[in-house]
């Protein structure tokens, strides 16, 4: 089963949202749309259910085109935000109530749910209230929910952003357990960089209606091409090139030895800093510090501005210290504007 976006287009009367999105989702893959508010990531969702045409573009699966099918017929399995659990239900109620629209009932569907709510680690929670679960414990139903519809396809929009950090850091472990075992195309949508790493096989970077960059959680990570993604993805120290020889590139760095295409900027992550080794060298003072528990987040002044460095805890790296900076040239990322 494979999930073909092609070419799609969507306007809100002269307002463009979607811009020309293609992209293909395999059989048991999870690809997460990637985006701030207002990238257009939810009426891409949006189409992809059903509940929006586009006005260009086509939707397939497996190579049949679904564009026109209404929500009903195209086997979207969808979990949102919110969870849309029927609160006068129990688990069990839920989650078998898709299973009694098509006709399941008696030891099958008893078995269905039992195995679904073992999937979900929630065995023996058949008879609770969506009152009587945590927010965490109610998104799981809404996937087993969904589950048992036996999709085509899965949407999640945003599933975990209702939950606070210590449920989200558990569900997500064992949300990409689930989605994986479901083996259909999943599309997963969140603004979280964390998050997405996390749950994702690929990654696509939506912005301003179009996907900028796509690439598995490493190489968005360590090697992202963009500026946009860069910065979305948590890259700090960016500087523009301000000109170039053979050998080497010109900016507020000072001359960085290079090879290969010219990038519009040059980059380095707080914590590709060392104090020591081979690279590019100088020093800094320490203008403020933000203590993170495994880390420090400091902002040193430099000759060429300020950056930002990742120092260990234990380090007394006190405002007013003056620190030693190596940069490895490879771990210098090379940026194109667009």
């Amino acid at each position: 089963m494979t999930l073909e976006i092609r070419s799609i287009e969507f306007s809100y009367g002269k307002e463009k949202i979607l811009s020309g999105i293609s992209l293909t989702v395999q059989k048991g893959e999870v690809y997460t749309l990637l985006g701030g508010s207002g990238s257009g990531k939810t009426t891409l969702m949006n189409i992809l259910a059903g509940f929006l045409s586009p006005d260009k573009g086509k939707v397939l699966l497996d190579g049949k085109d679904i564009t026109e099918y209404r929500p009903e017929k195209r086997g979207a399995g969808m979990v949102f935000q919110d969870y849309a659990l029927f609160p006068h239900m129990t688990v069990f109620g839920n989650i078998s109530f898709p299973l009694k629209v098509k006709g399941i009932s008696g030891k099958e569907l008893r078995a269905r749910v039992r195995s679904l709510l073992d999937r979900i680690g929630l065995s023996g929670y058949d008879r609770r209230m969506p009152s009587e679960l945590s927010g965490g414990e109610r998104q799981r139903v809404a996937l087993a929910r969904m589950l048992a519809s036996d999709p085509s396809y899965l949407l999640l929009d945003e599933p975990l952003s209702a939950l606070d950090a210590s449920l989200r850091d558990d569900l997500r472990r064992d949300l990409r357990r689930i989605l994986k075992e479901a083996n259909i195309p999943a599309i997963y949508v969140t603004h979280d960089q964390v998050e997405a790493m996390a749950i994702s096989d690929r990654i696509g970077f939506l912005d301003e209606g179009r996907i900028l960059e796509e690439g598995d959680p490493k190489q968005l990570f360590w090697r992202p091409k963009m500026t946009k993604t860069a910065i979305f993805m948590g890259v700090k120290n960016i500087f523009r090139i301000e000109g170039n020889d053979e050998s080497s590139l010109r900016s507020r760095l000072g001359n960085v030895p290079w090879s290969g295409p010219v990038p519009d900027r040059i980059a380095f992550r707080p914590g590709s800093v060392r104090e020591k080794g081979s690279g590019l060298a100088f020093e800094g003072i320490v203008i403020s510090s933000e203590y993170r528990g495994g880390e420090q987040l400091l902002l040193v002044e430099t000759s060429f501005g300020a950056i930002k460095v990742l120092s260990g805890p234990k380090k007394d790296r006190s405002i007013g210290s003056r620190v030693p900076i190596v940069v490895p040239i490879d771990e210098l990322i090379p940026l194109m504007d667009l």
